[in-house]
């Protein structure tokens, strides 16, 4: 969207998006932009063809592109007389939920002051295990997380296709409502070479959108025009969900938090909770896996292994492996003070439904 060629900066395609953001600001819409091409510009500036395998090497080229990427939207939305703000991002800042909350606070005061965020992944200092990986699933963390209406996916096809358009054939897909396993496999898996239009990441990401009730649409960057989407157009494949989505909270700890460990719980805790949506208290906990702190997420399992929830926890480890088959009265007196009589809150679970609908999978994000 934003390069000509491999490893130079599109000034022009800059100056383009500037002069749309610039017509949507007038009209009191707040934008922010998730960019790529750190990595890129790097490379062409330090005159290196072929990229790098390396880690460190990778993070050298994208600490030196970054800030020609940014000096770009800087001169180019600088024209508009719009003040920008880098926010530089780890998949850990997503994962921990102080900093996630923090994180919102910042885009909120950010968008308040009238400044456009430029958000791209922290890549000068990410490694594989912190790492979101891909600009397409990092911006429908950020759109999430400040409750965007609307998430754009800038790409070089038209959208979301019935089968592969770079054969000749094929219908364009106009408007999805739900993430089903035929929408899935229309994009192959990781790093197949037959996904059509590269949107495997594209799809993991309308996923994320729709669970929290969003909207997203995968445009043609070339093509189409941010005021041409929000005029409702034709254009490009639009998801809408069928149903309102999951609240703010509910959501970080379905799909962005970090799984910390493991509650397993008896036969009658778990149809507490899943029938009647009751808190889980340490009477109910028969085991315990992992180290975590109080604040981190952890899945709940009935005696099966099943998955039947995940919460956040108001016991660090140590705690529950004290209190745990004891009742709520109990607590002060094992521990010597107590911080509430559950150990996690009905309404911090997020019930295995809800998971399920929503992809989740072992901690893992689908």
């Amino acid at each position: 969207m934003i390069t000509r060629g491999p490893y130079t900066l599109d000034a022009e395609a800059l100056a383009r998006l500037a002069m749309d953001i610039s017509d949507l600001r007038r009209k009191n819409y707040e934008i922010i932009i998730v960019t790529s091409a750190a990595i890129a510009a790097g490379m062409g500036r330090m005159e290196i063809r072929r990229r790098p395998r390396s880690i460190p090497q990778l993070q050298a080229l994208a600490s030196i592109g970054q800030n020609l990427v940014l000096n770009a939207y800087e001169k180019a939305l600088g024209m508009f007389g719009l003040p920008i703000g880098q926010v530089l991002l780890t998949i850990d800042d997503i994962h921990n939920r102080k900093r996630y909350t923090n994180l919102r606070n910042a885009f909120a005061e950010l968008l308040r002051m009238g400044v456009i965020p430029i958000v791209n992944e922290n890549d000068a200092v990410g490694t594989e295990e912190v790492k979101v990986g891909d600009n397409d699933n990092l911006s429908s963390y950020v759109a999430s997380l400040v409750n965007a209406d609307l998430l754009v996916l800038f790409t070089d096809v038209d959208g979301l296709y019935d089968c592969d358009p770079r054969k000749g054939t094929g219908n364009l897909i106009s408007l999805v409502t739900r993430i089903t396993p035929e929408i899935e496999a229309l994009c192959g898996g990781a790093g197949d070479s037959a996904a059509v239009g590269g949107m495997r990441t594209k799809i993991e990401a309308a996923n994320r959108v729709l669970s929290a009730g969003g909207m997203m649409i995968i445009v043609n960057g070339k093509k189409a025009r941010i005021s041409e989407i929000l005029r409702g157009d034709d254009v490009g494949t639009l998801f809408c969900p069928e149903q309102t989505g999951l609240t703010a909270r509910s959501h970080w700890i379905a799909m962005s938090a970090k799984v910390s460990g493991i509650l397993k719980v008896d036969a009658g805790a778990a149809k507490a909770i899943g029938e009647k949506n009751a808190s889980l208290l340490p009477k109910g906990i028969a085991g315990i896996e992992g180290n975590f702190e109080v604040g981190d997420v952890v899945a709940v399992e009935n005696p099966s292994g099943d998955e039947i929830a995940r919460g956040v926890t108001l016991y660090d480890s140590h705690e529950i492996e004290k209190i745990m088959g004891h009742h709520s009265v109990e607590i002060a007196s094992i521990l010597g003070y107590s911080k509430g009589t559950t150990v996690i809150h009905r309404n911090d679970l997020v019930h295995s439904r809800v998971l399920s609908e929503k992809g989740c999978h072992n901690g893992h994000r689908i």
